[in-house]
């Protein structure tokens, strides 16, 4: 749903990047118009390839929201492009208080663990993991006491995604990155969680469809059905939806939690 942001929001004053935001229907820009709702001035990151979507974004939540907006070119696979990119926001917005590590990607599949090959395994994880420890580490350089990291990790991260094994493995790994650095993070008051989308209605999701119905031998149309069987809310989430959940977790009103793994999953999961 479109908001106005509202002056005097609950987020008015503070500054976000949010990685893996060039998609206009991505969780990224879901996330980033969500902020800027509430006030937030945020810093659209992606890669240089995608420069010119993230100045269109920009451009649109600065025009809908009043609020800042900047586009800033981040590899995150590579550490001078993040060091460099996480000090041009701070250089131009002034300050850096939530991060939204969004960026992520799968190389290799589909291909069974044991046939997966290195090259591609390590590539997934580069970006996944160490992508969003490399932000993370630029970022608690310069963040404001009482900052907030939210990590997008996955419900693959949880429940075996067969011959997408790279993807859940990393995504995996991102829960418990998180955990460690909400215990380490928590005396400067940093806090630190993840979020763990189900079947949300984005271009990746879609790949995803394809790759079940290639694994099963139906049409995309029958997959998407057959997925949607086992959410109990039938439906495929929204990136709204996600980002409210983000900028709950980025806002006072989450203030005494870190180190969580919180499910979006239409009720996918509910033991884990």
């Amino acid at each position: 749903m479109n908001e106005p942001s509202v002056a005097g929001g609950e987020l008015s004053g503070k500054t976000a990047l949010i990685t893996g935001a060039a998609h206009t229907a991505g969780i990224g820009m879901g996330t980033a118009r969500r902020l800027a709702a509430l006030g937030c001035d945020v810093a659209l990151s992606d890669i240089e390839l995608r420069r010119g979507e993230l100045e269109a974004n920009a451009d649109s939540l600065e025009e809908e929201f009043s609020v800042r907006a900047m586009a800033v070119a981040i590899d995150v696979a590579d550490r001078r492009s993040v060091d460099d990119g996480v000090a041009s926001v701070v250089g131009r917005l002034g300050s850096l208080g939530v991060v939204i590590n969004n960026a992520g990607t799968v190389f290799g599949a589909p291909t069974p663990l044991h046939e997966y090959d290195e090259a591609e395994w390590l590539r997934t994880f580069d970006v996944n993991l160490n992508g969003t420890l490399r932000v993370c580490q630029a970022a608690v350089a310069v963040m404001d006491d009482g900052g907030s990291i939210v990590n997008v990790a996955s419900m693959a991260g949880k429940v075996p995604a067969p011959l997408n094994g790279a993807y859940s493995v990393s995504k995996a790994s991102i829960m418990m990155l998180t955990r460690v650095m909400a215990v380490e993070l928590g005396p400067l008051g940093i806090r630190v969680n993840s979020i763990c989308p189900g079947l949300i209605d984005t271009e990746l999701q879609r790949l995803n469809v394809a790759l079940k119905a290639h694994v099963a031998g139906v049409d995309e149309t029958e997959a998407e059905r057959r997925m949607l069987g086992a959410v109990p809310l039938a439906r495929m989430g929204t990136i709204e939806e996600v980002g409210d959940l983000c900028a709950f977790l980025a806002s006072d009103r989450s203030s005494y939690m870190t180190g969580q793994a919180l499910n979006i999953t239409g009720g996918m999961l509910t033991a884990t």
